[in-house]
């Protein structure tokens, strides 16, 4: 013990002990070594008597020289990554004291997660998603059993596997070779603005970028733009309830800037938006759709005229706008926002 002391109420210890540990039970420092962070647990007690901590929490102590005899080292990167580009892992901390926890393993996070402009303006809105600095959580930290919970929160119900229900609904027509029409998934017109699906969707407030007040309710937005190729037969949006409020697609004039097209020179191609049911929509009023507790989203769908249909639009070469808004009121990370479109062969 180096010395012990108690300053307005709050007491500092400075320990100090050899860098080689006393024997293979202890640990020993390694200045030079290329990386010199050390991953550690600290905890605390909630009286004289030992017994089970009273907070502990994982941290990082990291090693840097120190004296006239040694030049120094780097604290802080000379040049910091911009916005977005930054790359590192979110590596799992499992609380030994807890035997039921046994997540491992990390997740890395590559630079330009989110995509460059005019493809989405997340990183444009500095959205926390883009930036392993600034994430704080989503898609990206869920991993089998990858507990998510402060350190010091026992994980509940470990006796109690949580049982959940789905109900489906498949409506099926037999395939008819003379009559219908294969198609396939879109992949080289996924109209994806998320990152490459989810993204933080903020708590609004005054000066937070994409926000703004309509009709009392804080609306968050966001956009992207990429060339369109393919006849669209079907189009669904990928959105998360309690947030999503709508979805669309906008189809600008060939020749036309990426970065210029937008809902106001573009020709709206699909819109979505979810329906409560049990509400008299008259878009899903009286159809097996409307019915309490369920959320019906219709989708956007091309064909023959023949059956009621329009054909579908060929967007290829087309500048393409989409637009996704949600419900700000709270925050809320992991909302995604894709559009799914179904071509022809």
């Amino acid at each position: 013990m180096v010395s012990n002391a108690v300053s307005r109420g709050v007491r500092t210890v400075v320990l100090s002990r050899a860098f080689t540990g006393a024997g293979p039970a202890y640990f020993s420092f390694n200045a030079s070594a290329a990386d010199p962070t050390i991953p550690f647990i600290s905890a605390v007690g909630s009286g004289p008597v030992l017994a089970y901590h009273a907070n502990k929490a994982p941290s990082m102590l990291t090693l840097l020289p120190a004296g006239s005899a040694v030049s120094g080292a780097c604290v802080c990167p000379e040049k910091p990554a911009v916005f977005g580009q930054a790359s590192g892992s979110l590596r799992y901390n499992k609380v030994a004291s807890q035997p039921v926890d046994v997540g491992v393993g990390s997740v890395g996070f590559n630079a330009g997660k989110c995509a460059p402009y005019p493809r989405t303006v997340l990183n444009e809105q500095q959205n926390p998603t883009c930036d392993i600095r600034h994430y704080t959580g989503g898609q990206w930290a869920c991993h089998h059993m990858w507990s998510l919970l402060d350190a010091d929160q026992e994980i509940p119900w470990v006796d109690q596997p949580l049982v959940f229900y789905h109900k489906w609904r498949i409506w099926v027509q037999p395939y008819n070779e003379s009559y219908h029409t294969p198609l396939h998934y879109g992949q080289n017109t996924d109209l994806t603005i998320g990152s490459p699906y989810e993204y933080d969707v903020p708590k609004c407030a005054p000066g937070v970028p994409g926000c703004s007040m309509v009709d009392g309710t804080w609306i968050h937005t966001i956009t992207g733009n990429r060339i369109g190729s393919s006849n669209f037969a079907a189009m669904n949006f990928h959105c998360h309830a309690p947030t999503c409020l709508m979805m669309a697609v906008y189809a600008c004039g060939a020749g036309t800037p990426l970065t210029d097209c937008n809902a106001t020179n573009g020709k709206l191609i699909c819109m979505q938006k979810p329906i409560y049911g049990g509400t008299s929509n008259p878009l899903t009023k009286g159809t097996r759709f409307d019915e309490d507790g369920y959320i019906a989203i219709p989708g956007c769908i091309w064909g023959k005229e023949e059956d009621g249909l329009v054909a579908p639009p060929n967007l290829g070469g087309l500048s393409l706008h989409v637009v996704k808004t949600a419900n700000a009121t709270n925050g809320h990370y992991g909302e995604m926002a894709g559009g799914q479109p179904w071509v022809y062969d």
